[in-house]
């Protein structure tokens, strides 16, 4: 999933080289007391909105797109900023939900860290989903026209129902049916996790014959026995664990660019909230290229020179 709410065409990338002239650009515009009114305390904007104003666009169009989301957020401030706290509350609920790095030495600890973590961020999917249903109608700029479109397509009620019926299964109620080959020296090899069968009714269970069977049990008191048990468990597991921990960090992935690109426009609502205070004009100039030289102005002051 991309949000694309900062680019057209990529992502936004908080670690683009700045250019060659930043310091000097620093030195002489101040651009601290800017940064300020746009952070409003918020350290995490405050950094994100250095990289985005020293890092500029000389394309037209980049910028236009860019000024039609600016006035999508101004015009729905409210819709924003509660798109902003999800990722938010996704991070402070990750660190909430982490495990330690001890479980995720093995299979057992990277499943049941991931299956927390997709339980938690699958809650905030579907109220990114619900924001989307309510207010897709409210946004008309191309960029939240196509976030909100990609929210619809990718999250619909299949992904969720899909994602509640594997992370149940995940849970392995009824314990893990695994098959496996005896290799050299008479070892396992070859471990392979199967789709548990479903249970069938009790009465064609009393009914239908059964084949021979064998079975052994361990000791409550057998640490060694339950030790083994686990290793066997955790080799059958390993790439289901594996497999839902990458899942978990692709909507990680997301919830963290999500964060980086609202938090420009979060700034633009808190500068924009701050020079309404001071009752200071505000404009969204239009952009041409570079080539070429135009310049107008309305309701602009000259100053009397002497």
């Amino acid at each position: 999933m991309k949000a694309f709410l900062m680019y057209r065409d990529r992502d936004s990338d908080p670690d683009e080289k700045l250019p060659p002239n930043a310091d000097a650009l620093i030195q002489d515009l101040e651009p601290n007391t800017l940064r300020e009114a746009m952070a409003r305390g918020d350290e995490f904007v405050f950094a994100i909105c250095r990289q985005a104003l020293l890092t500029g666009l000389d394309d037209p169009e980049a910028i236009r797109y860019r000024q039609d989301i600016l006035r999508d957020c101004l015009k729905n401030a409210a819709v924003v900023r509660e798109l902003y706290e999800i990722p938010i509350e996704a991070m402070v609920n990750k660190r909430k939900s982490y495990l330690g790095i001890f479980s995720l030495h093995c299979a057992s600890g990277v499943l049941s860290n991931a299956i927390r973590l997709l339980e938690m961020f699958v809650e905030l999917l579907r109220k990114l989903r619900r924001i989307a249903d309510e207010h897709a109608e409210s946004l008309q700029s191309e960029g939240f026209r196509r976030f909100f479109a990609m929210i619809a397509r990718e999250l619909d009620d299949e992904y969720f129902a899909a994602v509640d019926t594997h992370l149940k299964a995940l849970r392995f109620r009824g314990g893990v049916l695994l098959s496996a080959q005896l290799g050299q020296g008479n070892e396992g090899t070859g471990y392979v996790l199967h789709k548990s069968p479903r249970r069938q009714a009790w009465v064609k269970q009393v009914l239908t014959a059964r084949s021979p069977s064998y079975g052994f049990s361990i000791d409550s008191r057998d640490d060694h026995g339950a030790r083994a048990l686990s290793e066997l468990r955790d080799r059958g597991i390993d790439l289901v664990a594996n497999a839902a921990a990458q899942s978990a960090d692709h909507i990680d992935s997301f919830r963290k660019m999500l964060r980086i690109e609202l938090a420009f426009y979060i700034g633009c609502l808190n500068l924009y909230e701050r020079l309404a205070e001071l009752e200071e004009p505000i404009a969204f100039p239009v952009p041409v290229d570079g080539s070429r030289r135009r310049y107008s102005f309305t309701g602009h002051t000259t100053p009397a020179w002497r």
